[in-house]
């Protein structure tokens, strides 16, 4: 089993350390508190039900023997037996006190003993000198000597005193304990009034030193980076809570900090991408006109060299295709296959114009979404050049070119105007150049069709 280790770091261990300080000092300041309260209760009902009464018992008893002595006295001067009432009263007043004094301080031996003895010297004083000396008067009016009765009445005063010095002895101790209680209290509480407030300053004192100081610090450095100092370490001091949100902070700071630092790299190489192609684009623009300025010049010089049309309209051809691989490569996007067709027809068409110095007219009907595969295209493109080239003859040429797309076939229509000298000639060309061709004879023109199903 692991035993957790005591952390004196850790703030609320602290906290418990002074919060438990605090209830130690309260719970022993109300523990010494109530004890004396239970302790002067009691020292007070003591005296005021025991020792108060047998304190007036011991006086009363000692009156008593008083009034004994004062009845005896009296009846042997007089020998008036009225004067024997003092006597008899105190003596009923003596058994009584006595009684009372007996039950009272039944549990102090040292006061029943003092009792005791008073009560023997009361006897002996009784027995041996007052009840002889009466009874003496009575018979024959002899007065007795007084001496053995004045000695022995004196140890019983003697005894008296003593029994009194012990009860008021009880009394004052018992009032000592409780004035020695009572202090013992309010120096603990004194004592502990002073702990509680030492205590509480040196809370005050640590909290601050180790929580608000800490946190203070650890709240600034947390606003600068906020306010977007990310390069602001955060510095994880104090408590253990503390420092655990302290590294959490930091972590956070850092990971902010990575992903920015990412994010700023990824902006950078976008903004780099995008001048390099920025840059492509206008290189290949660039590129894109000076060919197309190329091709503008081989047509012209076909134009004015008309002999040397064919090896210019291959030239061209190749230009063309040069440019849209070019425009594929700048731009990143490939023209698609139907775009293709229709483009070399018009590239063919418009060799025309560089050869033979005039343009027919293209037309495109049907589904023009249908992209043909690639050598479906090429042979298209080879059949309408050699129909066109077929067709071309002094005073004549292809005036209508017309490409019909479907899901199924591609069906190629050239209406040429052929002078009616020329119009066999041009039959046999066109049967030569392909023998699909179908070719229909019309007054100063000739339809040429060709179907290719794929």
């Amino acid at each position: 089993m692991t035993i957790p280790r005591f952390r004196p770091r850790t703030l609320r261990w602290r906290v418990f350390l002074l919060v438990a300080g605090l209830l130690v000092l309260l719970t022993t300041t109300s523990i010494v508190a109530t004890a004396a309260r239970v302790h002067v209760s009691d020292a007070g009902s003591r005296v005021r039900d025991t020792l108060r009464p047998a304190q007036a018992a011991v006086a009363a008893l000692g009156k008593g023997y008083v009034d004994m002595e004062t009845g005896e006295r009296g009846f042997l001067l007089t020998r008036d037996p009225q004067f024997l009432q003092p006597y008899d009263s105190g003596r009923a007043a003596v058994s009584e006190a006595e009684n009372h004094i007996a039950r009272l301080l039944a549990d102090d031996a040292e006061t029943i003993t003092l009792l005791r003895e008073a009560r023997a010297a009361g006897t002996a004083w009784r027995t041996q000198s007052a009840e002889p000396a009466i009874a003496l008067a009575r018979r024959d009016g002899t007065l007795a000597d007084n001496q053995p009765g004045k000695a022995l009445f004196d140890t019983l005063r003697a005894r008296l005193a003593a029994l009194q010095n012990r009860v008021d002895q009880l009394i004052e101790a018992e009032l000592a304990s409780s004035r020695r209680v009572n202090a013992t209290a309010n120096v603990t509480t004194g004592v502990c009034v002073g702990l509680a407030l030492v205590l509480g300053l040196a809370s005050v004192f640590i909290l601050r030193r180790s929580l608000v100081a800490p946190l203070n610090r650890l709240v600034a450095q947390v606003r600068e980076v906020s306010a977007g100092d990310l390069h602001r370490t955060v510095e994880a001091a104090g408590p253990d809570e503390l420092t655990g949100l302290g590294e959490a902070v930091e972590a956070m700071r850092v990971r902010i900090l990575s992903e920015s630092e990412q994010v700023a790299a990824a902006a950078n190489r976008i903004a780099r991408l995008e001048e390099t192609d920025r840059i492509a684009h206008t290189l290949g623009e660039t590129a894109i006109r000076r060919l197309y300025g190329i091709t503008l010049d081989l047509q012209s010089a076909a134009a004015r060299f008309p002999r040397s049309g064919p090896v210019m309209a291959t030239a061209i051809s190749g230009i063309d295709r040069t440019i849209a691989a070019l425009r594929t490569s700048v731009y990143g996007t490939a023209a698609p296959t139907r775009s293709s067709l229709r483009a070399q027809v018009s590239e063919v068409v418009g060799e025309l114009e560089t050869t033979h110095g005039r343009v027919p007219e293209l037309v495109l009907t049907g589904d023009l979404d249908v992209a043909p595969p690639e050598e479906v295209v090429a042979e298209v493109t080879q059949v309408l050049r050699a129909l066109v080239r077929a067709a071309a003859v002094p005073g004549g040429g292809a005036e209508e070119v017309e490409l019909v797309l479907s899901g199924q076939a591609i069906r190629l229509r050239v209406a040429c105007v052929v002078p009616d000298s020329r119009v066999a000639g041009v039959e046999r060309a066109v049967a030569e150049a392909s023998g699909d061709a179908v070719v229909r004879r019309e007054a100063g023109r000739v339809t040429v069709e060709w179907r290719r199903p794929w």
